[in-house]
């Protein structure tokens, strides 16, 4: 919203975000309690994946009005730099109310689509000429209309990190696609410990390994920032320990029926089980740790 007067924090836990609309004004304001918010507010977001700089076609026609906003954000970004070890955060160019441009409806023609092309075209040659750190694309949208809102979602996706992809959860086919890529993830390496379960000792080895490559494996649908394969660690220790009982038992087993075929068969028989069903539930555990 225009003229905001105060921080806007705005966590939405069901795409795993959170939107700040940072104050508008120059750090050089003589106010000393809005620099004071400032700064708390920006040690609190010391490390944003993205900047969105969002600019209207009434801002583009006054350069004024234009090189005061980028100037705030300027601000921001160099502000950042020095906290962030001079890393430079990427700046998504947004231009608002494309609606505007069509009196007030949505572009619905070819003609309207290369119309399109030629405003965002400009506007980012514009706002690239004062940004200390230049926008690589600009994504036209109307909020009113609900006009490629999408497209800014996969945009922000497109520079941060896996840990802070927007993903609606709310989204049944999104879930079942996720789901599925698990699914098959925690069969693959299932399967596998199933077939290195008869190798004597050297399965405890082979199936720990496919166990934690699994977990990493299955850490990128996480949700949560802090909830990263270090810290499913411990969860998995417990695992390995139950495994490591089972496959003695299976051997233990095996023992007291003196090495016969029907001994050898049922503590193979639970080795395989036991290496299988280890890796299933600790991958399924694993999924629901980072996902819920």
């Amino acid at each position: 919203m225009t003229g905001t007067e105060n921080f806007q924090v705005i966590p939405v836990a069901e795409v795993n975000a959170t939107f700040v609309d940072i104050i508008k004004f120059d750090l050089q304001t003589d106010d000393p309690d809005l620099v004071e918010r400032y700064n708390e507010q920006m040690q609190t977001d010391l490390f944003p994946d993205a900047v969105i700089l969002v600019v209207t076609k009434e801002e583009l026609n006054n350069i004024t009005s234009l090189k005061n906003i980028i100037d705030d954000v300027n601000n921001v970004l160099n502000w950042m730099k020095r906290e962030s070890y001079d890393t430079e955060i990427p700046v998504i160019c947004v231009l608002n109310k494309i609606d505007e441009y069509f009196d007030n409806q949505l572009p619905s023609s070819d003609t309207d689509v290369k119309k399109i092309e030629e405003y965002t075209r400009k506007a980012l040659e514009l706002v690239n000429k004062y940004l200390i750190i230049p926008s690589t694309k600009c994504i036209p949208v109307s909020t009113t209309k609900n006009y490629d809102i999408n497209q800014l979602r996969l945009n922000i996706n497109a520079v941060s990190p896996l840990n802070a992809q927007i993903i609606d959860k709310n989204l049944d086919y999104i879930s079942q696609y996720r789901q599925s890529i698990a699914n098959k993830i925690i069969a693959a390496f299932s399967t596998a410990s199933a077939a290195v379960s008869l190798l004597p000792i050297a399965d405890i080895i082979i199936i720990n390994f496919f166990q934690e490559w699994m977990y990493r494996m299955l850490a990128c649908f996480s949700v949560d920032p802090n909830r990263t394969p270090d810290s499913f660690k411990a969860v998995n220790r417990i695992h390995q320990g139950v495994s490591i009982a089972i496959r003695t038992g299976s051997l233990f087993i095996a023992d007291i029926f003196q090495l016969t075929l029907v001994g050898y068969s049922i503590g193979s028989g639970i080795c395989v089980f036991a290496g299988a069903m280890a890796t299933t539930s600790l991958g399924w555990s694993c999924y629901f740790y980072f996902i819920d």
